[in-house]
């Protein structure tokens, strides 16, 4: 054991004494030196060398009470460390039980959104609005953010007449009926429309008299379109509702022409067919690609249609020899027969408002439509044998009207389906050619 001055070992002097002795000794080997160098003692003699430490009694507290503290902080957390190590056991426990509270409170959180998303299925009420949610649904991290009320969405609807589109309509939306007359005079190539709701009376020149009018919604802008076609060169000459015009060339002078809309782009495709080899050629508007299909025989009359409803008009014939209708349904099912009865011209269209063509003909006066299950016909007896079939949905109800043109006349008998009575309008001369549609000029 190292001795210190005074007699005091390192192991017994308390920390602030022994400064205290270091610190006099310190002074007076100070003083001495000073005292040697100068060779005289005086009061008022500086040293030459100050203190390094100032000895006064409040610094020798200060230095004692920060050793202290340091000594009583080491002293806490060596204490702490060993109390948690002694209680080891009870750590453990209370970990387990922090762990079991939080595990069962994230299964119930689970368990709690998925009732809440059962009960949002199967509610007819407005489950899904936050004003309606509890603050434990509301703060649920498992249960989805309610989405906000869908914007209703309109179904498009199509309106066919025999193979022509006429109207393009959003279903359940207020809208004005395609209920325009209309007839192309080819004597000199002009069309007139007369008005009606939501239309204006309109003349146009277009076309010459060997054309066939052939109207459609080419643009797809919700118009019909006036548009002929030329047998001679199998010219299709357009003028847009939306502006402009167009022309493209399909078919030959011995095609039929049966302009729909095939693809289900909303607008109207150009198509022939050919009873030579009954083939179909047509024009997709979707992306100008000439398809063809080969369905028929050379006395059958094409009589496209929606019949499956699903926003794409189907190819189908009319065989006037069996009586039947053949069918080549689009949505994957083959080609089917419909068998008639009796013989006539195809009038197919949507006479029950249920969004599918009805196969149906014009037998002389009669009228004889299919119902969408296929399973019994319906026969309706209106004016004259010899009147032109001119259908469509001129009362704006949704279904198609029994409608014929009078040739020696010029006039219209529509049979209104909304409420059965008859509307009777003289427009066109003998000679004209009914094309009606709605042309919202």
């Amino acid at each position: 054991m190292r001795l210190l001055p005074g007699g005091f070992s390192s192991g017994s002097l308390p920390l602030p004494n022994l400064y205290r002795k270091a610190m006099s000794n310190k002074k007076r080997r100070n003083r001495k030196a000073a005292s040697g160098s100068s060779g005289s003692t005086s009061s008022n003699s500086s040293p030459t060398q100050t203190n390094v430490i100032d000895g006064t009694p409040e610094n020798y507290a200060l230095a004692g009470q920060a050793e202290d503290s340091s000594q009583a902080a080491s002293v806490d957390k060596t204490g702490l460390i060993a109390y948690l190590k002694a209680n080891l056991w009870m750590v453990g426990i209370i970990c387990f039980l922090a762990l079991g509270v939080l595990g069962s409170g994230l299964k119930y959180l689970d368990e709690e959104a998925r009732r809440e998303i059962a009960r949002r299925a199967n509610s007819k009420g407005n489950l899904n609005n936050q004003l309606e949610q509890s603050f434990l649904n509301k703060v649920n991290p498992f249960l989805p953010s309610p989405t906000p009320t869908p914007t209703p969405q309109l179904t498009r609807k199509y309106i066919y007449a025999g193979s022509q589109l006429l109207a393009v309509e959003d279903a359940n939306a207020t809208a004005a009926p395609p209920s325009d007359l209309a007839i192309w005079r080819p004597s000199n190539g002009e069309w007139w429309v007369m008005a009606g709701t939501g239309s204006q009376q309109v003349t146009q020149a277009w076309g010459i008299s060997t054309d066939k009018p052939v109207p459609g919604d080419y643009d797809g802008d919700g118009k019909t379109d006036f548009a002929v076609w030329r047998p001679s060169d199998g010219n299709w000459y357009i003028i847009n509702s939306s502006g402009g015009g167009g022309q493209l060339v399909l078919g030959v002078s011995t095609d039929l022409p049966a302009p729909a809309d095939y693809d289900g782009d909303g607008r109207t495709d150009a198509a022939v067919y050919r009873p030579t080899n009954g083939t179909w050629y047509i024009q997709q508007s979707s992306d100008y690609q000439v398809v063809t299909a080969q369905f028929g025989v050379s006395a059958d009359i094409p009589a496209p249609a929606d019949y499956n409803g699903d926003g794409k008009a189907d190819i189908a014939v009319w065989r006037n020899t069996d009586q039947k209708f053949y069918w080549k349904n689009d949505s994957g099912s083959g080609y089917q027969e419909i068998y008639i009865g009796q013989g006539g011209l195809p009038v197919s269209a949507d006479y029950d408002g249920d969004g599918r063509a009805n196969f149906a003909i014009k037998n002389g006066a009669d009228w004889v439509i299919m119902n969408s299950a296929l399973s019994q016909v319906q026969t309706t007896s209106w004016q004259q044998a010899g009147d032109k079939a001119v259908q469509n949905d001129y009362d704006g109800d949704g279904k198609v009207d029994i409608a014929v043109w009078h040739d020696t006349t010029g006039t219209w008998y529509i049979k209104n389906s909304a409420d059965n009575s008859t509307r009777t309008v003289q427009w066109g001369v003998t000679g004209d050619t009914p094309v009606p549609a709605y042309y919202r000029r």
